[in-house]
């Protein structure tokens, strides 16, 4: 079953996604296939009524004022994917919700609920990007598609080569659970073992996973390659460039300790700077 309902999130304050970016996600959406929902997210900033700070910087006025740009950048957010929309061809819907500020993750993670796939931007352009990102991720029980947000792509159908990043665990298997319908438009699956990185991450460990994706209809072969005291992030950004892989599937980790959120490294590592499209569930 393809993807039919994707969703594309915007931020609008205090820094908004840029222009390349939203189009970037229209084309992937045109490539994964479905209707797409652009999601701009407008700021709520509460008036203080502190008498003092009203009278020497009119404080409850400067948050209506920004509370106005943020309107006004969400809709010209609109305009420009309803423009990058109507130029590939891909069906579009514009929804605006209003979330307090620094809570706009939240929300987006509750309205992810109830799409296929959530295509979130990363990168150095939007502070926010990564907690947008992790919200989603970890509040929202959907996969999540992370994109690099300096990046053009071109509209087009299917997804190229997709490669798994494999190590046995209960989170790559809903990652690839969550792929099925990329994986079944893919021109080429692979499986990307990093021998060592994990103890179950083992020569021929791949292959019940292998025999799964064939009675899916989909056929993949198997790259094992040593770790050589890599990081599991470098590991998979050098295998991405050399492979020329278009797609990366994954699991994503992490688990709360007190007073913070612990990720694992490969996840840390596509949060900070996805080598490519990332598609990424937990």
């Amino acid at each position: 079953m393809a993807f039919a309902d994707l969703l594309l999130p915007v931020l609008s304050y205090p820094d908004s996604t840029p222009d390349r970016a939203i189009r970037a996600g229209v084309a992937l959406a045109k490539r994964l296939g479905g209707e797409l929902t652009l999601l701009t997210m407008r700021v709520d900033i509460p008036k203080f009524g502190n008498v003092l700070a009203n009278a020497l910087i009119d404080l409850d006025r400067q948050g209506e004022l920004e509370e106005a740009r943020s309107a006004a950048t969400a809709r010209l957010e609109a305009l420009c994917a309803q423009v990058a929309a109507e130029t590939f061809g891909e069906p579009l819907r514009v929804e605006t919700r209003c979330a307090s500020l620094y809570e706009e993750g939240d929300a987006v993670a509750r309205a992810a609920r109830t799409y296929d796939l959530c295509l979130t931007p990363q990168g150095a352009a939007v502070e926010g990007d990564r907690s947008l990102a992790e919200a989603v991720l970890f509040g929202s029980g959907r996969p999540v598609l992370l994109y690099p947000d300096d990046q053009e792509f071109a509209p087009g159908s299917g997804v190229g080569k997709v490669a798994i990043a494999w190590d046995g665990s209960v989170r790559a298997a809903r990652a690839v659970a969550d792929a099925l319908p990329l994986l079944a438009r893919a021109s080429e699956v692979r499986v990307f073992v990093a021998l060592g990185e994990k103890p179950q991450a083992a020569s021929g460990s791949a292959s019940d996973l292998l025999r799964h994706l064939e009675a899916h209809g989909v056929s993949a072969s198997a790259d094992e390659r040593p770790s050589q005291g890599q990081s599991i992030g470098v590991s998979m950004a050098n295998y991405v460039r050399t492979e020329g892989v278009d797609l990366l599937v994954m699991g994503g980790f992490g688990h709360a300790r007190i007073r913070q959120f612990v990720l694992g490294g490969a996840t840390d590592a596509v949060l900070k700077a996805p080598p490519c499209p990332v598609l990424i569930s937990h």
